[in-house]
């Protein structure tokens, strides 16, 4: 089925091609006395009339068999028997071309090789400006043709502009360019395109959570976060355990875009035996930020591994002075070998200062002086922080 705009573009393919084999009768066979070598791209000129429009190539190749015999006559003043032959053959091939066309190959792999053709020229004639009154203009046929057949500058405007409208109908091209196309810019722009439509592409998305290359799981995790849809917490939370680690985070990340649907589901897995899952939560238990997960992130400031205490300090400096409370007394309270093991031996001296940049002079000294307890030349840098905003 023609596509809107196919057939006006059609006739204007075949009339400009009669017009420039009219211009070629006139100028080598009348003007120069040449007869035969342009004439084969007539045959071309026919067959494509043919399959446009079936038996009218008939009348493609009669009126270039009428304009090869005028020319003729002008030539010689008469018409010679090469010249009907091959007016004849240009009649002869309208005919054969249509009938093929009309009962054989209507519906078969030439029409849609051609087609396809046809469609990549039309869409690498579109500009920016053109895909801009496309999206204005909610033509988004269109914009999936340029994103199905287009250039890549312009596959990149056209996935930009179907996330502008957030049309449902874009949603499968969308998803097999996310899944398959070999521009990872492409696919990463397939994937905002279908945050951006939101809850209708959630489901297709979550479907590419299973997709063996973990490029496009952990853009679709990305994806899934941004619609901030419920349904995708469960689906995320599965990503806590997959084998590669950049999926993991951006799993992690999801989920604390998501925010408080996803935290039930997060908290259980601070008890996984696997530092990696621990720390992947964290991650999103910091970007979910709120009062209750301030809890357990003070919790995993104490975690065996260095890396799940790295990831907590820096999920509560996140969050900032509402942790301080509750972060002040678990420092206050904690033994010297607690106190030296996360400030001195993992280095998190500078990040729990940083976190007291809004508490109060009281909370700024006691925690000064439990740095000074620790008796460590390194800490001095920070003690004065302390002590500074103190008298401030």
């Amino acid at each position: 089925m023609d596509q809107p705009g196919d057939r006006n573009l059609q006739i204007t393919i075949v009339i400009l091609a009669l017009l420039l084999a009219s211009a070629a009768e006139l100028i080598f066979h009348a003007g120069y006395g040449v007869v035969t070598a342009y004439t084969h791209l007539y045959y071309i000129i026919i067959i494509v009339s043919a399959f446009y429009f079936r038996y009218y190539g008939v009348a493609a190749g009669g009126y270039l068999a009428v304009m090869h015999l005028y020319a003729e006559f002008v030539l010689t003043g008469t018409v010679t028997t090469d010249a009907v032959l091959r007016a004849g053959s240009f009649i002869t091939t309208g005919v054969l071309s249509g009938y093929l066309f009309s009962t054989y190959i209507r519906q078969g792999h030439v029409r849609e090789v051609l087609e396809d053709s046809m469609y990549r020229v039309r869409a690498m004639m579109v500009s920016e400006g053109d895909i801009v009154k496309m999206r204005k203009a909610d033509d988004v046929p269109a914009l999936l043709n340029i994103l199905a057949h287009g250039e890549l500058d312009q596959r990149y405007l056209a996935i930009d502009a179907l996330g502008l409208l957030r049309d449902p109908g874009a949603i499968e091209l969308l998803v097999e360019t996310l899944k398959s196309d070999a521009y990872s810019g492409l696919r990463w722009k397939a994937a905002e395109a279908l945050a951006r439509i939101g809850t209708p592409a959630v489901g297709p998305l979550i479907t590419l959570l299973e997709d063996p290359d973990e490029d496009v799981r952990w853009k679709v995790a990305i994806a899934l976060g941004e619609t901030e849809d419920p349904r995708a917490v469960a689906p995320l939370l599965s990503l806590i355990d997959d084998p590669d680690s950049y999926v993991r985070s951006r799993a992690a990340l999801a989920l604390g875009t998501i925010g408080e649907p996803a935290l039930p589901g997060l908290l259980a897995f601070l008890s996984s035996p696997d530092p990696a899952k621990r720390a992947a939560v964290i991650v999103a238990l910091g970007g979910i930020g709120s009062d209750q997960v301030i809890p357990p992130l003070i919790d995993a400031l104490f975690d065996p591994v260095d890396m799940v205490s790295l990831e907590a300090a820096m999920s509560l400096a996140k969050i900032g002075s509402p942790a301080i409370p509750l972060l002040h007394g678990a420092l206050t309270s904690a033994s010297l070998k607690d106190r030296r093991s996360l400030l001195l031996d993992r280095g998190l001296a500078e990040a729990i200062t940083g976190i007291y940049a809004d508490a109060d002079s009281n909370q700024r000294m006691q925690l000064a002086s439990s740095l000074e307890e620790l008796a460590d030349p390194t800490l001095l840098p920070f003690i004065e922080e302390l002590m500074a905003g103190k008298s401030e």
